[in-house]
């Protein structure tokens, strides 16, 4: 897999005007529970090195679906509350009356403001206006880890939060926000991994621009061969 990127990219200049925005928005997230430290820590090695835990399988789908991320037949389910990944790829701030075209994107902070410097580092082709806003997204479209590969479902077994990392996490520097994604109901050997990319899930398939398809953790499900196959549509 040549996805292999263990954990957001976030420069110096954009996780300043983070902490910066958040803090005046009011914007206060929980931290990361310290019990899953060691698991986030093992699974981005494991990313670096091979880019995909052993006990999940990339697949391609029947449809012109994509690619998904199942479970292997042979592991144990998975139960709720467990930690699968970080959702990798590039922090990027950008004027916030662009179109919603990101099929892989997962927007992190709106309604920001910038310097006149900030906006002639990240926006040069606009002239500086200090109304104008500018919203953080992470894109995982170019970059990222096999957590771009599972799949929207109305009706997810992972659920993304959005979590502040502090200074005191040892091997994992601080943040003011990441996205980490979680099981949200207990996922049994062969089903595919899905994730609700949007409150409520109806507007996700305007921008990816293919028709909708409402899949479940049982449509498609990998048999002891790894094949994928249909169990219902």
């Amino acid at each position: 897999m040549r996805f292999k990127l263990p954990r957001q990219l976030l420069d110096d200049q954009i996780k300043k005007i983070l902490y910066r925005e958040m803090k005046s928005q009011g914007l206060n997230l929980a931290t990361l529970p310290k019990k899953y430290i060691q698991d986030l820590i093992k699974v981005m090695t494991t990313v670096e090195q091979k880019g995909l835990p052993s006990h999940l399988v990339c697949k391609k789908l029947p449809h012109n679906l994509g690619s998904g991320i199942f479970l292997h037949p042979d592991s144990q389910p998975l139960l709720r509350g467990q930690v699968i990944s970080f959702y990798a790829g590039e922090v990027m701030v950008l004027p916030q009356n662009l179109p919603d075209d990101g099929g892989y994107a997962f927007s992190l902070v709106e309604d920001m403001h910038l310097t006149k410097k900030e906006q002639h580092d990240l926006d040069k082709t606009a002239t500086y206006h200090p109304r104008r806003l500018y919203s953080a997204k992470l894109d995982a479209f170019k970059k990222g880890n096999f957590t771009r590969f599972i799949n929207h479902s109305d009706t997810p077994n992972v659920e993304a939060q959005m979590l502040a990392l502090p200074k005191n996490f040892g091997k994992l520097t601080s943040s003011p926000c990441e996205i980490i994604y979680f099981v949200k109901k207990r996922i049994y050997p062969g089903e595919q991994l899905l994730v609700c990319y949007e409150a409520g899930g109806k507007t996700y398939w305007k921008p990816s621009k293919i028709k909708p398809f409402s899949m479940t953790s049982k449509t498609f499900q990998l048999d002891h061969s790894l094949k994928v196959i249909t169990k219902t549509l």
